[in-house]
């Protein structure tokens, strides 16, 4: 008897189109996409109410449960593979990744995958943060981050974040690349202008390989996109490579940058 098929053969259930992550027993990795709003939460008849940080009450409407603080940030689920907002409460996470950012190998968490670990349930939950290698985002994420732009800032009115109706300034921004965490607090163009002259005396082979090193590890592609923190760094690499061939120091034509 010929068996007749019931769904065609290439069916993928499609995914949820929640759009705020829960997670999940297990691993669950993400990538930051923008600063977190950060607030403090209650509960009235099963309904979040959420205060800015600033506006914090006095006390909790149920004396049973306490006001919590919170982070909310845009987040890319590689699960559900798609951009949602990752709400979170639980301070062990909270207090992970803000050991991260001061770490001076990991910094800011928007240039590197995020594992989050979650075992148990209810009370007995625990949870554990492990960053991933830095890598540049990929495109499709970047693009699905433009075509559904979200404004965190809606949920202390409790609206749509994802609404259509926000005008554009709304939108919370991005930080896709290196340059968007800082371009606040470029490094002077003169000092850029310095560093790739001196760079121009370097090997081509050294060139080429730390341009390749800059991109795949940091996404930067040339040096004109260095920010503050990867300068100086980069900066003493580029002199010492150079002295090799030259056989001697530069540091006084070169100072040292210092950023406030």
């Amino acid at each position: 008897m010929n068996q007749i098929a019931f769904l065609p053969e290439d069916y993928e259930a499609p995914k949820s189109s929640n759009f705020y992550m829960k997670l999940q027993e297990g691993e669950n990795k993400i990538r930051i996409l923008s600063k977190p709003i950060l607030g403090w939460e209650d509960w009235i008849e099963n309904k979040p109410i959420r205060y800015r940080m600033e506006n914090k009450p006095k006390k909790s409407f149920d004396p049973q449960k306490p006001l919590r603080h919170f982070w909310s940030i845009i987040v890319w689920n590689y699960s559900e593979e798609q951009i949602q907002i990752l709400h979170l409460t639980q301070a062990t996470i909270r207090n992970s990744i803000e050991a991260l950012c001061h770490d001076e190998v990991w910094g800011a968490p928007f240039f590197y995958d995020i594992k989050i670990i979650k075992k148990g349930e209810k009370t007995s939950t625990e949870y554990l943060v492990n960053p991933l290698p830095h890598k540049p985002l990929h495109p499709y994420v970047i693009e699905c981050f433009n075509t559904r732009p979200c404004n965190l800032e809606a949920i202390f009115e409790n609206g749509d974040p994802f609404s259509s109706e926000w005008a554009q300034e709304q939108y919370t921004p991005g930080i896709l690349k290196q340059i968007d965490s800082e371009n606040h607090n470029l490094v002077p163009k003169e000092e850029i202008e310095k560093l790739k002259a001196i760079f121009a005396a370097c090997s081509l082979d050294y060139q080429k390989n730390l341009l390749h090193l800059l991109k795949y590890s940091k996404g930067i592609d040339k040096l004109d996109d260095l920010p503050p923190s990867l300068f100086e760094i980069v900066r003493k690499g580029i002199i010492k490579e150079r002295d090799k061939y030259q056989h001697v120091s530069h540091e006084d034509f070169f100072p040292s940058v210092h950023h406030g």
